[in-house]
């Protein structure tokens, strides 16, 4: 058990809020864009990939991933940050005339994209249940808990952001 909640609840949130977050990202990628707004989009990204590195990748997720943590308003952060990368996937299906279905799947089925959604996940989980250790009068064992989380969820951020600049540089 980690903190209050026994480790299979816990599996079973972070399974649920991942796949949640997933059609979040999936659903911001069915959003219809013209292609001036794919065309504006696509140039923000690429300014921000101009000096990419492994560094950079993590600690732009890890950030995003702290803010998940939060209760309540963590789910709103995550969504939004999810459902604009979505909208990344919209603009580049604009453009290449690829179902954004495919370039999300290709993505969330990538190996630093299924850690990353596992690293997400686990983040929102973990705000969710911290709502729940303190209905529960409990929120001082989830606390002890929470550091163990973090350094989990960083741990998979880390490997997923090399695995995605070893991608990048790969096929780039």
């Amino acid at each position: 058990m980690i903190g209050p909640i026994p480790i299979k609840k816990r599996l079973m949130l972070v399974a649920a809020t991942t796949l949640g977050l997933i059609l979040v990202l999936l659903f911001g990628s069915l959003t219809t864009l013209s292609p001036g707004e794919s065309e504006e989009i696509i140039r923000q990204v690429s300014e921000l990939f101009r000096d990419i590195n492994a560094w950079k990748i993590f600690f732009n997720n890890f950030q995003i991933a702290l803010l998940m943590f939060i209760p309540a308003l963590g789910m709103l952060f995550g969504g939004y940050a999810i459902y604009s990368t979505g909208l990344v996937f919209a603009a580049y299906s604009v453009q290449s005339n690829i179902p954004s279905t495919y370039l999300v799947g290709v993505a969330v089925l990538s190996p630093y994209g299924i850690l990353e959604f596992l690293g997400y996940g686990l983040a929102t989980s973990e705000g969710v249940l911290i709502i729940y250790s303190a209905i529960k009068r409990k929120l001082r064992s989830e606390v002890k808990a929470l550091p163990f989380i973090v350094l989990a969820v960083a741990g998979l951020l880390m490997v997923a952001a090399a695995l995605e600049m070893l991608t990048i540089e790969l096929y780039a």
